[in-house]
This record gives structure tokens, sequence and C-alpha cells, in this order.
């Protein structure tokens, strides 16, 4: 844009030319606001002159340049800026720089890293003059390097062009060609047109003002308006007017920054965009773009007619030409006439802050304060005071302005706005309306602090507040809200004001804007368009009564602007491609990436990019050559066959990223507007192809169907074949299976012969034991029924081992752990096998090589796993050998190490691996077996976490060691713990399967079948079995002393449970239709049933299984086979305990009949039934009809429930309460015998005193008679 916004900020004066009587306060920003003292000259539209003043940009190292010794500058055929400095030689694009430095190593590098002089031959050539005087170095644009050319070959056009000689300059220009040689002798420039050789002469003369500002001449640059900029060596820069002759001086200021940044200028240039570009000795470079005059006025010290502060809220001109000057520490007003200020200190306006004016239509000035609002009667000249609420935010009033309705706005701080209407004839005035932000309401405005307010010529009121712009409709009341999302660069607005072209103008703290009030189109201006600052303070905004001319004030200085003179700036911009990324790596020229070189001249020169498949990862960088603003260029990206639109973005983010291109064929594409938005529609384009890799190019089709002709081939010749193999492995797979299948089978088959074969060895052992505890008398007879219990025994422990086996295979089996000492455990087993030893003539040694080693272990499955190691020892050694169980600890490992060896016939090596497989056996093995001892005791060992093995070895002296190592963690984990082992319910458990001793002290100690009375009856015993032999085997041993009832399976055992009501029951688990744990759980959950002791009898040994028994409420779990007289014991003690819990009911019911504490279900029916006799008592109907209907049970059924739980039937059980509550109430002394019988629900005293004597021994009334009164009855019904 072609800015014409004139910026005035502190600084000294260029020259005598432009000086302004008015000038800053050196208290500096602080007292800023003296530009309001400026505006008010303005308003007067005085008659000092303005001279154009110029904007300032500086570039140094802190912006990237290499050095602050600028020697030439130079732009390129490109667009690129060059800077030759004392460190070396710079591009620019807008944004960074490219260092170009001398190299030693590279003969491609410039000479010298110290710049004399840049130029720009006829063929855009860019020439570098180094402090090697030998050499000339030339730019080239491809290869982006430079050739050194010695002086001899350049040509004299050249030399004249770049090299400095005899003090001249040469200078480019669009039509025609200069140079122009400073004559030191007579201090003149001459000016040599190429064309024409006319000479003009320009000489310094202090006295004359078309003169240099300094005899020593740096640089020369003449611009399209026939304006010569000439650079001096230490007087800044001169502006010469050719046309009429004048010059303007622009010299450095250290006060002001926006000044030039040195008074050494050495280079200038002009670009596209009109910017002048300026390169000092040593402090950089500034760029120059065309900008505002200033003037101003400040606060002195002691002088009464001076402003009373330098801090200046506003400044107002009044209808007579008075400047009203409101300021922090009060109210000032100057007359242009005489140039007196007035200090207004009526009503406290003293040292209060002013923040605004306004003058009615009658000419009264209204002023906003801190306290209130205030009105100035030109006429009376005399001040009045308002105030407008009791709150202090309602009195900071910032803002005051008249409508066309002669209304008065005041916004204040933190109230809103107030509307005023003053009254005809006095001074006194009236609140229209208050406007304030409230929580949900309407057309309401969005902040409460009001910072200005304005009027535009349709009758609308602007309102900017801390948090937006607002505009009010006085006739429809409406609000419409402008803030950030409507296009404003800041929602707080400081200044409001309209231009002659209907624009509203708003002030702010990012710069300014732009709003068409029709079209709502916002435009902003910020720092980069030649405003002072991008901050501007409140209300400091007014425009020209003359004319369209508009002033703002900001922290520095001020901006002064024609709206219609800001056109859009017409230069468009280039776009170039600065930068290429592949991997996050810039990419420079003829560099190697992955294998190959990417770009072999700069990127912008570029016009097609070839990349692979491992470069799809890409990003280009790129630039808009507009140096005007070029943080305000914006830029719009795309890359054809990948995006489907245009991708905007700014200057910030002038990167364009790609990742994982497909192959295939692109076009970036990239357009970029300058800062007034104007696009240049034609993109700069740059073909990027990604080819694809080896495996998807088309020589690599070419080589997939040949390789699926092979593939075809080799399939048709590989299928025949793998048919073959695939037949011999099914086959093999086939084997193996049926092989797993077999072992499987036998498995299941031994297991299921197992359940079997325990129930007639029940029938055979049960017999035999009875045998042997009565025919020790007999010798013979004894021992033949010892080998038969001996052999039965062994039958038993080989179905146990099918059965644990097959517990292992499954998964099912658990460890029991418990801490024991190995030593001592291993030495107990070696002695059971001392007797064998001996009768086989065999040695067997015990070989400890520690005295006790401490560990967990499960003492049944290791004695196992050793009684079958050393069983096996005996089987294979013959008379005379020896065997010998050794014992160590491995204490690195935790490991403890069990060693059986023997001498005996050994295992072949072939065999070693078959020995520990299931229902293998070797061929030496000639004693027979299941084949299932080593692998029954490999996986107890397993089972454990340790291994076991075996190795045999021929010995010097001929025989055979052979040797089976066991190794056991001292730290096993198991599933189930050492608590698990401890439970009562394993501990039971184990008695019967792990102690048979028991059993055999039984037969030593055969209880006496002495008959056992339940109710004054002999007890009925209900046994449930599936085997017939067995049922009639058990029901001919407890007949004799039980009434015996009997039932093939656990359905039939049910229905004659309910029927009989038996008091025991002994049941088998596994039966048809319904099996025991099925059976019991029903027995055990029905009212009627519950009471009865259940047995369950069974062959299922694991302790799972017998812990499942007990919880499902069986009273006892025997594993067959079994002990009869054990099983008698504990039928006998089952009875016995239900006959003591009958006993104890009597007994509780007889003593206190409402003090029952439930427990168990049949308790808790008891007690259900006691209460319910006992809360009708009274009641000589109650019947058992009633009664079985509240306890859910039929007559029948409670009958022999109460029957088997307490000894007496319903009738006898009401009598019984019934005597016992009338015994209780005699004890009281408050009733008389007949009272009591009648109480307790007996009809007929008579039969009352009969049942009451027969119970107690005594008639009621000898029982009143003997008992003493108490205070306090035992006893409250």
């Amino acid at each position: 844009m072609n800015k014409l916004f004139y910026s005035f900020i502190k600084s000294r004066p260029f020259s005598a030319s432009i000086k302004s009587k008015f000038h800053f306060s050196e208290r500096g920003w602080k007292n800023r606001n003296f530009l309001f003292l400026f505006l008010f000259v303005l308003c007067l539209n005085s008659a000092i002159g303005q001279s154009l003043n110029l904007k300032f940009d500086h570039i140094t190292s802190e912006n990237g340049l290499v050095q602050n010794t600028i020697h030439g500058i130079v732009k390129d055929k490109y667009g690129y800026i060059w800077f030759g400095t004392w460190g070396g030689l710079c591009r620019y694009d807008g944004y960074k720089f490219r260092i170009y430095k001398y190299d030693p190593k590279n003969i491609k590098s410039i000479s010298d890293n110290r710049i004399h002089n840049l130029a720009k031959d006829a063929n855009e050539d860019i020439w570098v003059e180094t402090f090697d005087d030998r050499t000339f170095c030339r730019y080239n644009y491809l290869t982006d390097d430079f050739e050194r050319v010695l002086i001899e070959a350049v040509s004299p056009e050249i030399q004249e062009l770049v090299y400095r000689r005899h003090n001249s300059v040469s200078i480019s220009h669009p039509n025609n060609k200069y140079t122009l040689t400073l004559k030191s002798q007579s201090n003149s420039l001459v000016e040599t047109h190429f064309k024409t050789k006319q000479d003009k002469i320009y000489t310094y003369n202090v006295a004359n003002r078309w003169t240099l500002s300094d005899s020593y001449v740096t640089s020369l640059y003449k611009d399209d308006h026939n304006i010569l900029w000439v650079g001096t060596f230490s007087n800044g820069v001169n502006k010469a007017n050719l046309n009429s002759q004048l010059f303007d001086y622009y010299f450095h200021d250290p006060k002001n920054p926006k000044s030039i940044i040195d008074n050494n200028i050495r280079a200038i240039c002009e670009d596209n965009a009109g910017n002048l570009w300026i390169g000092t000795r040593d402090k950089g470079i500034t760029i120059i773009d065309k900008a505002n005059n200033y003037r101003h006025l400040a606060f002195k010290e002691g002088d009464s007619n001076s402003i009373n502060s330098n801090q200046v809220r506003r400044i107002f001109c009044d209808s007579r030409g008075y400047i009203w000057i409101g300021t922090r520490k009060g109210l000032d007003r100057y007359n242009p006439a005489d140039g007196k200020i007035r200090h207004f200190e009526e009503l406290g306006l003293k040292n209060t802050m002013v923040f605004g004016f306004t003058e009615d239509k009658a000419g009264d000035v209204w002023i906003a304060s801190w306290n209130g609002v205030y009105r100035y009667n030109a006429q009376k000249d005399n001040f009045n005071h308002y105030n407008l609420g009791d709150e202090a935010r309602t009195q900071h009033v910032r803002v005051i302005m008249e409508d066309k309705e002669g209304q008065l706005w005041a916004g204040t701080e933190g109230g809103g706005i107030f509307i005023l209407k003053p009254t005809q004839g006095n001074d006194e005035v009236k609140i229209v309306r208050q406007i304030k932000y409230e929580n949900d309401a309407k057309n309401t405005i969005i902040d409460n602090r009001i910072n200005s307010i304005y009027e535009d010529k349709s009758g609308l009121i602007w309102v900017g507040t801390g948090n937006g712009l607002h505009t009010y409709n006085p006739k429809t009341k409406a609000v419409e809200l402008f803030t950030g999302a409507s296009g404003l660069a800041e929602a707080t607005v400081a200044g409001i004001i309209e231009d002659d072209a209907g624009y509203i103008w708003i002030s702010h703290k990012k710069g300014i804007s732009r709003l068409n009030s029709k079209t709502l189109a916002v435009h902003n201006y910020t720092l980069q368009d030649g405003l002072q600052s991008n901050e501007f303070s409140d209300g400091a905004i007014v425009k020209s009564r003359f004319s369209n001319k508009l002033y703002l004030g900001g922290n520095n200085g001020y901006n002064s602007f024609i709206p219609d003179s800001i056109a859009p700036e017409p230069t468009l911009p280039k776009v170039v491609f600065t930068e290429l990324q592949i991997l996050n790596q810039a990419v420079a020229i003829n560099q190697e990436v992955n294998g190959r070189v990417v770009l072999d001249r700069p990127l912008y020169l570029t016009n097609e990019l070839t990349l692979n498949h491992q470069d799809r990862s890409i990003a280009i960088e790129f630039a808009a050559l507009h140096y005007a603003n070029p943080d305000g260029n914006k830029y719009a990206y795309m890359l054809e066959g990948f995006d489907k639109e245009w991708i905007y973005t700014d200057a910030s983010r002038r990167l364009a990223t790609y990742s994982n291109l497909a192959p295939g064929k692109y076009v970036f594409k990239v357009k970029a507007s300058n800062s007034d938005g104007i696009w240049n529609e034609v993109p700069t384009t740059l073909n990027i192809g990604v080819m694809p890799p080896f495996w998807a190019s088309i020589w690599a089709y070419i080589l997939y169907g040949l390789f699926i002709l092979l593939a075809l081939y080799l399939f048709y010749y590989f299928s025949a074949r793998f048919t073959k193999l695939k037949s011999k492995l099914a086959y093999e797979s086939l084997i193996r299976e049926k092989e797993h299948d077999l072992n499987q089978n036998k498995l299941q088959f031994f297991t299921n012969i197992s359940h079997e074969i325990k129930t007639p060895l029940s029938l055979i052992l049960a017999p035999v034991e009875r045998l042997l505890s009565v025919g020790k008398n007999n010798e013979l007879l004894y021992g033949q029924l010892q080998t038969m219990k001996a052999n039965g025994d062994r039958l038993m422990r080989l179905v146990n081992q099918l059965l644990d086996f097959r517990r292992l295979e499954t998964g099912n089996s658990e460890l029991v752990l418990r801490q024991h000492d190995l030593i001592a455990f291993l030495h107990s087993i070696i002695e059971s096998f001392r007797t064998y030893a001996a009768q086989k003539n065999i040695s067997l040694e015990f070989s400890p090589q520690t005295q006790t080693i401490f560990m967990r272990f499960d003492e049944d499955k290791l004695e196992k796993v050793i009684s079958n190691l050393l069983s096996n020892a005996f089987k294979f050694t013959p008379s005379g050998g020896t065997i010998a169980l050794e014992v160590s600890q491995d204490l690195p490992n935790d490991n403890a190490v069990i060693k059986v060896m023997d001498n005996g016939k050994g295992i072949p090596d072939e065999e070693k691996e078959l020995i520990f497989k299931p229902f293998q056996q070797g061929i030496t093995n000639k004693a027979g077996g299941t084949g299932l001892g080593l692998t029954y005791s490999k996986a107890l060992v397993e089972l454990h976490g340790g291994n076991i093995s075996v190795d045999c070895s021929k010995q010097s002296d001929g025989q055979n060691l052979t040797v089976f190592t066991v190794t056991l963690p001292t730290k096993p984990t198991a599933t189930i713990t050492s608590e698990t082992a401890n439970s009562p319910a394993t501990q039971a458990a184990e008695i019967a399967e792990h102690h048979p001793m028991q059993h055999a002290a039984l037969e030593e100690t055969q209880p006496e079948r002495e008959q056992l009375l339940v109710n004054g009856k002999t007890p009925s015993l209900l046994i449930v079995e599936d085997n017939d032999e067995l049922r009639r085997y058990l029901c001919d041993y407890f007949e004799s002393m039980y009434t015996v009832i009997e039932a093939g399976n656990g359905k039939e055992g049910l229905e004659m449970a309910s029927k009989v009501l038996p008091d025991i029951i002994i049941s088998d688990v596994m039966m048809p239709e319904m099996n025991g744990l099925e059976f019991c759980k029903r027995l055990k959950t029905d009212l009627k049933t519950s009471h009865i002791p259940f047995i369950m009898l069974t062959a299922k040994a694991p302790i799972e299984n017998q812990i499942e028994g007990i919880e499902t409420g069986a009273d006892d779990y025997i594993v067959k086979p079994f002990n009869l007289a054990y099983l008698q014991t504990k039928v006998k003690n089952l009875l016995l305990s239900k006959e003591r819990l009958r006993e104890k009911y009597k007994t509780e019911i007889t003593l206190e009949p409402s003090i029952v504490t439930p427990v168990s279900p049949d308790e808790k029916l008891l007690q259900k039934l006691l209460q319910y006799v006992e809360d009708r008592i009274a009641d000589s109907e109650l019947n058992i009809e009633d009664i079985c209907s509240e306890i859910g049970l039929s007559r029948t059924h409670l009958y022999r429930k109460v029957k088997a739980l307490t000894g007496f039937s319903m009738a006898e059980l009401i009598k019984e309460l019934r005597l016992k509550r009338a015994m209780q109430l005699l004890k009281d002394h408050k009733f008389n015998v007949n009272e009591v019988a009648y109480m307790v629900g007996f009809n007929d005293a008579d039969y009352f005193r009969k049942c009451f004597k027969t119970k107690f021994n005594m008639p009621p009334s000898e029982y009143y008679k003997s008992v003493e009164i108490r205070e306090k009855p035992v006893y409250e019904p």
C-alpha cells in the first residue's frame, strides 16, 4: 500500500528548513500526551509549515545481517536484495539472510569477506568487488556460487560499473545509466549522462539551500520522481529535488528510533515497492517508507504559561477557537490569539483527571472527569457539577458526547452509559436512561467500561468498550457487537471517528481498523504500515474541521493521514521457493540425499523436482520478494494431485510440509498477496515427480510377470511332491493321534475299571477285616487272611495310583504343602524297606550329605515317588546287590537333590527315553507292571516344580550303575498353600486316606454291636447304593442294630427319605439318575428332611472331592474301601449327637420357652413354632392345622419333625408350653389358680389342676403357696 500515514515522533529537527517551534519534553514518553497539544494546532488549521517525513525500518546483525558495515546494495533480477558487508555477502528475501563467505578450500566462494562494492551489469549479473584488488567475483545464479575473474580479463565497461576509481560512484537507473564523479578539489558532483554526455555540476555551499550537507559523497541513487538521493560520509542522506532544486536533509537521532540508523552512508537502493534501502558504515540498514510531519508542544517547569502536565488526556477545540486541554492534573484552556493558557480550579477541577470534552448547541462546554460531569457556561463564565450516582464507578466519567437530538452521552469507567437531557432555562439535567451490561439481557453492551462514544452521520451511536465495539440504534434500541471474530484486530477500543466517505476508523492496542458501515468489512493497519506504534491512546483521535485529514495519538507519537490518499499498494508480490527440506533436513545444491542429487541449481530456479520413494516426506519454504511490509504478506499454496483446495497462511508460516506422497506427478503452487490483500493470481509453480520404488516400477512389474510364470511352474512341480509329503505327514499324524487316543483310552479304561474295582474291593476287604478280628485263634486261617489282606491293599494302591495319574493328566491334582525335614522323611521311607531288603539279601544304604533340609513338600506324593523308585530298584537288583539313597543340597540353585542308585541290570540307552512314557516298558523288564510307575513319578516331581532323570554307566568291576536323580526346589510354589493343607476338611480327609492305621486300630478294638435307642425305639437307617451286593452287605451288617431301609439311587433315596424320615442316611456318590451330591443337597435344603444326618460312602478319594461333599451338607465322608467298624462308629456317633441335640431342645423348651437361640435351619424352624404357640397360648381353640399352615409343613411331616427334634408330639409340646407358662404366672402371685388356668388356654380348671400335678408332682394351689412373692416378676407377658 502507498502508505500516507505521516508519523511524528520524539526527535530533534532534521534540518533548519523543517524545524518546528514545538518540541517534546525531555521527560520522555511518560509525558506522552504532549501530542494532543499539537492536535489543537491542527484544529486551528495553523499555518505552521509541514515537510514530508519518512518511515524508517532498521536491519542489523540482530536481524541476521552478518555484519553492520554496508558497502554495497543491489537488487538482482529475481527480486532478492544483496548487501556487501565487511564480514561477507548477504542475500535477503524479506525474512532471512543467505550468507556467502570466503572459503580457502572452495575456489567457487567469494575471494574475501570484506566487500568494497556491488553492481549489476546489463545482463543482470551480480559483480562483487572485494578487498582482494586482483579479482572480481561474478555470481552464478544456476550453481549458486561465484566465478573469480582477474581484473585484466574484465571489460572496461564492467570495471567502470563496479570498480570505484578516482572517487567515482556508479548507479543504475531503469531508463538511463549515470556515472557521477566527485571532484575533490572543487567539492562538486559531476553528472554524466551516458547518452547525451550533458554535465551538471552541484557544489557544496554552506550558504546555499541547493547544496550538499557534506563534501564527502559515498553513494547516489535517483528515483522515478526525479529525486536524487545522496549518501554522505558523516552527515546522513540528502534528498535533492531536481525539479525544484531544493534539498532536504535526514540525519540520525539517537533519541529517535524512527530516524535513519547512522549518518555514515555507504549504499542506497530502491526495491519494487518503492522502499528505499540505506546501508551504513557499521550500524546496519535502514528501510525508508514515506511518512508524515510532526509538531509538538510540552510542559515547562516554572512556566505559568505552559500546560500543567505533559500527561495530556484530551484536547478540544471549541467554536470560539479556544483549545481545551485535559491532563492528569486538571483543566487548561489555550487561547491561540495571544498564546495564553488559563488554569481552572473551580468546583474541584484542580488535580482532577479530565478525560473528554464536547460542546452543545448552546455553546456550553461539557467536561468528563474522574469526579463526574462539569458544564461550562460561556456566557456566565462559570461551571456546574453533576453527579451520576452514588457509586464511585458511575462518577468516573471517561467520555462525553452530544448527539443530534441534543442529548448528552456520558461513558463511565464501570457504570456503563448515561444519557443526559439538559433542561431549558436553567442549569439542571435529567438522566434519561442508563445502558449497562446485565446478565442474560438482550440489546445491551458487553462491558461497562466505556472508552469512546461517537455518532455517525446516520445518527447511529458507536460505543467502544474494553471488550468490543458496539453500535446502538436510538430508534430501534438495537445493539450490535463487533469483536475479533468480526475482523477487528483488537477488542479493546481506544477511539472512534468517521471520515468524509462514511468509513468508521477505530484505534486500539493493535493498530487501527477501518470499518465499512454498509458492508461491515474491516481492514486493519499496524506498525508495518507506517504507524508510529501499534498502541493508541484512549480518545486520542480527531478529524480536521477543514479537511478529511485524521489525527490519531499513541504511545510513540501520532499519525495523521487523509483516508482518500490511502490507496492499495499496486505492486504484486513475486513468490520464490527458498528452501527444500527432506526428512526435516535442508537440501543444498548438489547434495546427495538417499544416494542421489536432488537439486543441481537453486530451488527458485528449479522447474521440476524428482524424488524417489524414500524422499516422500518433504517441506518447501517460500517467500514473496515484496519488502514494503513482509510480515503483512499473505500466502496460499496447494499441491495439485494431493490438496483439494488452497491452503492459506501468513508470513510466520511459510513452510508447506507433505508426508507419504504416493508415486506420481504433482504441481506445487504458491501465490501471495501484499499487506493490502492484493493477490498475485499468477502462482509460482514447481513440478514434482515422486518415482515409485523399484518394486513398483514397470521393470518390476515385468519381473513380477516372469516370477508368476516361474511360480506357476514351480507350484505345479512342487504341488505333486507336496501332496505326497502331505499324505505322508497325515499318515504319521494319524498314527500319533491313534497312539495318543490309545493311551487315553487305556487310561480312561483303567480309570473306569479302578472306580468299579473299588466297590468289589470293599466287599472283599470288609469281610476279610471281620474275619481277621475273630480268627486270631486259628493260625493257618489267620495267615491266609493276612495274605488276602496284603494283596487287597496292594491292589488298592494300584487302583489309587491309576486314579491319581488320571487326575495329573487332566490337571486336577494339587499339592498339599507342609514344612518338613526332608532327611528325616527319607529316612523313614528307607526304614520301611529294611525288612524287604533283608528278605531279598540286598544291601540298602542311606547317605545324607547334610543333617537336615527343611523345605515344603507334599508328603504323600513325594513318598509315592521315592517308594516307586526304590521298588523299581529292588525289582531289577539281584540278590547280593546294593541299593543306595543319597540326598544333598544344591545351595546356589536352592535345590534338594535325591539320588536312587542300584547295581542291577541297568537300562540300555535306547530305552532311557521310553521309561518315562505311559504304558511303555523296556525289553529288560520281565517283572511286568502297568507301565505307569515312572510316568506317574515324573508327573509328581514336575508338579513340585522339579525334574527327574536317569543315567546308566558301566563300572570298573563290570557292574552297571543306574542312577535316578530327583531335583526339587527348596522354595516351591503350588496351587494349594500350606493354609489349605491345614484346613479341617483337608485334615479329616487325610486321616481317612493317608492313615489307614486308624482302621487297623479298630480291628483290635471291634465295638460291640449294642442296641441303640432313639426316642425309645430302634433308629432307622437309610442305605442308598447302586451296587446291589455292597448294599445288601451293608444291610446285613446293620440290620441287627437298626431298622434298615434301602434304595438303589439318589432319586429313590430322596423319595424314601421324604416318606419315612429316617434317623440317619448312608449314601454312595456315583449313582445313576441322581448322584449322591445332588441327593444330599436337596435333602439338606428341604425343611422336612434337613435334620437327618448324612454320611457319604464313595470311591472318589481326592481331597477336592471330599471338600465338595462336606460343602454340600454331608456330615461325614468315608472313602472306599472302608472299615466296617469305623463306619459303624461314625453312624453311632452321629445318632448320639442327634439325640443329645434333641435332649438339649427338650430341656431348653422345658426350662425357658421364650429363649431359644436359632442357629441351624432346624433350630430356626423350632423357634418359629414356639413363638407362634406362645403368642396364642391363651387360645383354647389352638389346633394343629393352624400351626401347619403357619409353618408350611403337612401335619404328618410337622409331627415327625417335632418328634425328631424334641421327642414331643405336637399336643405334648403345646401342653408343655401351657403348663410352663402357668408355673411362671403362679410365681407372680398376681392371679389365682382359676385365672391362670384360663390365661394359659385351659377351659376346665379341674383338668388344669390334674395336668399340673402330673407335670410338677403337686397341685397348683400348693405350688402357689410354696413360692415367695417377688417384688418384680420373672416373666411379664
